[in-house]
């Protein structure tokens, strides 16, 4: 790959305008080797430094200062980091990481400056908030400020900040995602959903909490979690294990603790959909989040029956077409909408 297109690519990441395919070339080399992501790191800085009031005719005052400032942070960084060497060769060191510096900064700052050069209004400093929203029957892979990583179901709504504060990194959430955070002990990662309040460092964990459900839920796949639940004085904190989730009943108060089962739980973000002994209802609302689709079912039957299977990025008319052979119903599909006749 050429530098210089990894670059383009860290700057449209900074700025928020990178695309899925530019994403996971950016993921790519970001996870390569270390020295990557220290050098995104001093990018972050870089563009962090930028985010002050300018305007177009003065914007290469604010280069200058800008560039003094990160080439004397790198000089004492160098400076602590060598001191038991030699002179002659800590200054000969500097130099070059001044050039360095000046390099690094030139990439960052010039994709800023060519999006503000025509604009006269001083950049705001106040940090917005980033809002990513999946309709039913969509999916989305979403990568955070600080290179953590989220999958966000159907139906389902995440909610952060363009810049995460120096104590914590608070995520809010309605729907089900799952997480894989990069650790951070000095940084806690918080996932707000209703009154379930998810605390980490760095793991990976999935939560549910959709309105029209009873039951709101989070599974740890590794890592360690605490949970608090806001009006519960039985049970306001818990702590998960690897392969533990809880369940809290929204209207009954209660919170149950177990081992879950991965691929029934945590297959979604996948493309997979998995029903093991699920019921009716389990199944048609489950299906109808996941396609993006309504059901009208005619002739209820009233003996209870449970399904188990599962499905790899199938359509809904072959997971509806194995359904049907065993549970004995018709169905058609008109679009969004869909008939089942038992």
């Amino acid at each position: 790959m050429k530098q210089n297109h990894i670059y383009d690519i860290i700057g449209k990441y900074l700025a928020n305008e990178i695309d899925e395919k530019e994403t996971e070339i950016f993921k790519s080399w970001l996870e390569k080797s270390e020295e990557n992501a220290k050098e995104f790191t001093l990018h972050q800085k870089a563009w962090e430094a930028t985010q002050i009031h300018f305007k177009s005719d003065d914007s290469e005052a604010v280069f200058k200062n800008i560039l003094s400032k990160l080439d004397d942070q790198h000089e004492l960084e160098l400076h602590q980091k060598h001191i038991s060497a030699s002179k002659k060769v800590k200054q000969l060191f500097l130099v070059f990481a001044k050039i360095a510096a000046s390099l690094l900064l030139l990439v960052s700052v010039l994709y800023l400056f060519q999006k503000f050069d025509k604009l006269s209004e001083p950049v705001s400093l106040e940090i917005s908030t980033v809002e990513k929203q999946n309709l039913a029957g969509q999916k989305s892979k979403i990568y955070l400020p600080d290179g953590s990583v989220v999958w966000l179901n159907a139906d389902s709504k995440i909610s952060f900040p363009e810049k995460f504060d120096d104590e914590k990194r608070e995520i809010h959430l309605t729907g089900e995602a799952f997480f894989n955070v990069i650790k951070n002990p000095d940084q806690p990662f918080i996932v707000k959903s209703g009154k379930l309040s998810t605390t980490v460092l760095g793991t990976a964990f999935n939560v549910r909490i959709f309105e029209d459900e009873p039951f709101m839920s989070v599974a740890l796949e590794s890592g360690k979690v605490k949970v608090m639940i806001e009006d519960n004085d039985a049970t306001p904190v818990l702590f998960l294990e690897p392969g533990e989730s809880i369940k809290y009943s929204k209207k009954e108060g209660i919170v149950l603790k177990e081992k879950f089962d991965r691929e029934q739980l945590l297959s979604w973000k996948d493309g997979i959909i998995v029903f093991k002994d699920a019921d009716m209802e389990e199944i048609f609302n489950s299906l109808a989040k996941w396609y993006g689709v309504e059901f009208t079912i005619k002739n209820k039957i009233e003996e209870e029956w449970t399904y188990t299977g599962s499905f790899d990025n199938e359509t809904l008319e072959n997971v509806l077409r194995s359904i049907s052979y065993t549970q004995e119903f018709t169905y058609t599909i008109n679009q969004k909408n869909i008939n089942i006749q038992f």
